[in-house]
């Protein structure tokens, strides 16, 4: 039997789906967060959106799944879910990272309910898709953005239309797999505000508990074109469409502000903003700041953002003042230059890096700086200067993720020539960016990779403790005690649940704690560096020469695969960026 002849034979004999008057029921859709490996995660807000759009746009029935507190016995609780809720479709969102993860529940589910149709979405069905409808247990996926295909195909399986319907959809059909075009990205206007309440209120307590975080995204796309970036090559695939879009603003702090009074006794103590470039747009910034204070919610409820650290200006920057905004997440990804711009291609010049994390620690905005460790042509020399900024400008958050291979990205083209390769079982095991080494140089071992992690968090994790601890006083080690208890019965390991506490747990990450730079550390520290050095190692090869970059303004990729560049800003209509000739 075909796929489309088992979705209709599965909708009629797994509970009416289509009555014999003609009419249709609503079809139960759940969506799950495959993340069961070791590292733990706050709410997903890609689930929530497509969740939310379908629950807007249709009277289908959607939940959501994840596993967060249930890692340890994750098998009974999809078998619980899947019993009580009798879905019709399944799907997941899927990153590189956990997309073994998402295989092992995918066969779990075909195992305990075979009738039903799981359905794969995200960067890596999208960036990879005969990689994934090759895993037999996923019998569909949806390439590029999710919402409106999700729910075209629950009207179609609700109707027992014809799957050619529904844009962007791959599926077998025997052995063939068949295809459809996919549909146009999503109008700002059509972005929903999270229905969080799609969770079950055990999850979400927790999550609140834990992290303190809810995730929420005011604009979708990046104008960057980073080499190890999924976005770069999903922005090929809608080349000739508006890829940055903007929500309007007030409806932004509208559902900030929805989301405050609902759950700020379950513990919500800081909105993440997840937009890869909350800066991009000074226009639309000045909007939402202007109105986030006047409701007064900047005094009542924190904010953390993405930035490049080329986004950091005079502008935005006083849009941030006494906006509630308390720290702002830099990707730095390395500090040397050519690791930086060259490999990475990020194009941010050193003296622009080192001037906005000066600028954004001037208004008492923490800083956290993600780098990367063990990507292609990476060198131990290279991560030692990494440490060494930390330390020198004071960054408060310094978080080194283990480079993680993701589907279509430009870096992996290169990686042979750099002296770097995948190793065989990488891609084939579950792994998140905090554990697992995944590629092979030529001038850094695993074990070094590995115990270079471990040693980032012991320089820096003690000031952390100790900053807090200090503020904290006597309640402290109660506070501390209560969370570790809490977290390890949920199945977090003591490491990761001691790890969390120190980012996450109470007021630790929504009060500003200020790390004061040290352009000249003292003896300990250089004394910690020359022992680092030594088991380190130097590469042995010279510096290599780059070109000098120039500053850009604030760009965005409108046609990507042409290279053709308009202002960011202008695409939401801010006439107050410079003009292409002037950045030229």
């Amino acid at each position: 039997m075909t796929l489309e002849g088992n979705l209709g034979a599965a909708s009629v004999a797994g509970g009416d789906a289509r009555q014999e008057s003609g009419t249709v029921r609503p079809q139960r859709l759940l969506l799950i967060n495959p993340t069961i490996v070791d590292k733990r995660e706050h709410v997903h807000i890609g689930l929530g959106t497509v969740g939310t759009y379908v629950k807007l746009h249709s009277d289908h029935e959607v939940e959501i799944l994840d596993f967060m507190i249930h890692r340890r016995n994750w098998q009974q609780r999809l078998k619980k879910v899947v019993d009580e809720f009798r879905p019709d479709l399944v799907g997941m969102y899927i990153s590189s990272p956990y997309f073994p993860a998402a295989c092992d529940v995918a066969r779990e589910l075909k195992r305990i309910a075979p009738e039903v149709s799981i359905l794969a979405g995200g960067h890596h069905p999208t960036l990879s898709p005969e990689d994934t409808i090759a895993e037999p247990a996923f019998d569909m996926l949806i390439i590029g953005e999710g919402e409106k295909p999700t729910l075209d195909l629950l009207n179609t399986m609700a109707r027992g239309g014809s799957l050619d319907e529904v844009a962007g959809l791959w599926w077998r059909d025997g052995e063939v797999v068949r295809k459809v075009a996919k549909p146009p990205l999503l109008a700002a206007g059509s972005m929903p505000a999270v229905d969080w309440s799609l969770h079950d209120d055990e999850t979400l307590r927790a999550s609140f508990y834990f992290f303190g975080v809810l995730p929420v995204m005011a604009s979708r796309g990046c104008p960057a074109r980073c080499s190890f970036c999924s976005i770069t090559n999903v922005q090929r695939l809608y080349s000739g469409e508006k890829f940055l879009r903007f929500r309007d603003p007030v409806e932004v702090v509208d559902e900030v502000e929805a989301h405050y009074e609902r759950y700020r006794d379950w513990g919500l103590r800081i909105i993440y903003f997840y937009d890869l470039n909350f800066l991009v747009n000074p226009r639309w910034l000045r909007e939402f700041t202007a109105e986030y204070k006047r409701r007064g919610l900047n005094r009542k409820l924190r904010w953390s953002a993405y930035t490049r650290a080329d986004h950091v200006n005079p502008d935005t920057l006083e849009s941030l003042r006494d906006s509630g905004c308390v720290n702002l997440r830099v990707g730095i990804e390395a500090a040397n230059p050519y690791m930086r711009n060259v490999l990475y291609e990020k194009d941010v010049p050193q003296d622009v890096l080192l001037d906005a994390i000066r600028q954004i620690k001037s208004l008492g905005i923490s800083v956290t700086g993600y780098f990367m460790a063990g990507g292609p042509g990476e060198r131990p020399e290279w991560l030692m200067e990494s440490l060494e900024l930390c330390k020198r400008e004071g960054v408060e958050y310094p978080v080194f993720f283990l480079y993680k291979p993701l589907a279509g990205t430009d870096i992996l083209d290169r990686a042979e020539e750099l002296g770097s390769h995948i190793l065989a079982d990488a891609m084939s095991e579950n792994a998140d960016f905090l554990h697992g080494v995944n590629m092979e140089h030529q001038h850094i071992k695993s074990w070094q990779l590995k115990a270079y992690i471990y040693s980032t968090q012991l320089l820096f994790g003690p000031k952390l403790v100790w900053a807090q601890a200090r503020r904290a006083g006597w309640r402290y080690p109660f506070r501390l005690v209560k969370y570790l208890s809490r977290a390890i019965a949920a199945g977090f390991s003591p490491y990761g649940a001691f790890t969390f506490f120190v980012f996450y747990g109470y007021d630790h990450f929504n009060q500003p704690l200020r790390i004061e730079a040290e352009p000249n550390p003292g003896p300990l520290w250089r004394g910690l560096m020359a022992l680092t050095r030594r088991w380190m190692g130097h590469s042995g090869e010279p510096e290599p020469e780059i070109v000098p970059i120039r500053p850009r303004p604030l760009w965005a990729v409108d046609e990507p695969a042409q290279g053709t560049f308009v202002p960011a800003a202008a695409l939401a209509g801010d006439t107050t960026t410079p003009s292409a000739e002037a950045a030229n």
